[in-house]
């Protein structure tokens, strides 16, 4: 859940070294190197070269040959995990045993048994946090919280969220392996994806939502889209699903990639008296609108915000975020806690696709 007290500027920037040099560590390094609340330390890849030039592109002044190097850096209070779910386990305790707080790229970890050793390993005053809240560390997040905050919708009943991309022209280089291997991410879409998805579905509220039962479908690759993606891609491509939650609130979700059809975007969150239409992802183009029965009019509306985020928003406000409980003590915006209520119900969606039946999501660590 989000901090709701007033936390204080971040005066000593927290140091950082980052494991993973691909694309999203360089983005980690690059956020940490322009917020006044970072400072990336140290950085560590297996392709050295990419480490080096990554470093010196961002003043970074340690390139470690391993993490036990990293670690014995007294200046590294905190590192982030960028490198696929499936190789982070022991890294994570390596991490967690030397008093390091950590911060996770998505999803959390393969599946909800791994974040009950994420908890198991924490020490009492570490701050471990994961990359799923990007979308509701934005600014055009607390809009969105403030309506639902304000109980502007009534009694709140569901939410219909629906995100379908198309595939691409053919590509000239195919993308990572990991984004449909299930041995490398714990799935496809639903874990690169749903993971955001999820987390703010269900953090959306002051109370977050805790979901009971999930019914899903899932799909994968057409036949004409195989060469597309890397040989041996068994990742799903399009998930359906009905989540039931504990206060009755019902989430009928839809999300895909690689679709024979055209793009679709929306999230409705319903009440009684009123339904919220909004974007997740940083759009300058689009208008969060509220809609508000009216016993005289019917039905009327009004703009709750057009959009302040572009892309590059993206990444900054997670690690803002992160270093902030590194300083003030106050739980991250995913926190494990919250993170295994994510995964929880991502593992009960891929149970549930696996046996056809209605499945129970796993409560509590």
């Amino acid at each position: 859940m989000v901090c709701t007290v007033a936390w204080p500027d971040v005066t000593i920037p927290v140091g950082i070294g980052v494991v993973g040099c691909g694309v999203i560590g360089t983005q980690h390094v690059r956020v940490a190197s322009a917020l006044p609340c970072a400072r990336p330390r140290a950085v560590l890849d297996l392709k050295r070269d990419r480490a080096e030039a990554l470093a010196a592109a961002h003043g970074v002044p340690r390139v470690c040959a391993d993490l036990e190097e990293m670690l014995a850096l007294s200046e590294v209070e905190a590192v982030v995990m960028a490198v696929p779910a499936a190789f982070r386990m022991s890294m994570s305790r390596q991490i967690l045993a030397a008093g390091r707080h950590l911060l996770l790229e998505k999803p959390v970890a393969m599946n909800a048994d791994e974040v009950r050793r994420l908890v198991s390993w924490r020490g009492p005053n570490q701050v471990v946090a994961c990359c799923t809240a990007r979308f509701r560390c934005l600014d055009s997040f607390g809009p969105v919280r403030n309506t639902l905050a304000g109980g502007k919708l009534g009694v709140p009943q569901g939410a219909v969220f629906r995100a379908l991309t198309p595939a691409p022209p053919r590509p000239k280089v195919l993308p990572p392996a990991w984004r449909l291997q299930s041995c490398l991410n714990g799935g496809g879409v639903l874990m690169n994806w749903g993971c955001y998805d999820l987390d703010y579905l269900l953090g959306m509220w002051p109370e977050p939502l805790v979901p009971c039962t999930v019914s899903a479908r899932m799909w994968g690759l057409g036949p004409d889209f195989r060469d597309f993606v890397v040989p041996d891609s068994d990742g799903e491509t399009h998930v359906t699903a009905w989540i039931e939650c504990a206060d009755g609130f019902r989430i009928s979700y839809e999300r895909g990639e690689y679709y024979p059809g055209p793009r679709r975007a929306e999230i409705q969150v319903f009440g009684d008296r009123g339904t919220l239409d909004l974007t997740m992802v940083p759009n300058r183009d689009q208008v969060d609108t509220l809609w508000r029965s009216d016993d005289a009019a019917g039905c009327v509306s009004e703009t709750v915000q057009c959009h302040p985020d572009g892309a590059a928003d993206l990444h900054s406000g997670v690690v803002e975020d992160f270093c902030r409980a590194v300083r003030s003590g106050c739980e991250p915006a995913a926190g494990l806690e919250f993170s295994f209520r994510v995964q929880a119900t991502l593992d009960a969606m891929y149970r549930s696709a696996r046996t056809g039946c209605p499945v129970e999501v796993e409560q509590g660590l």
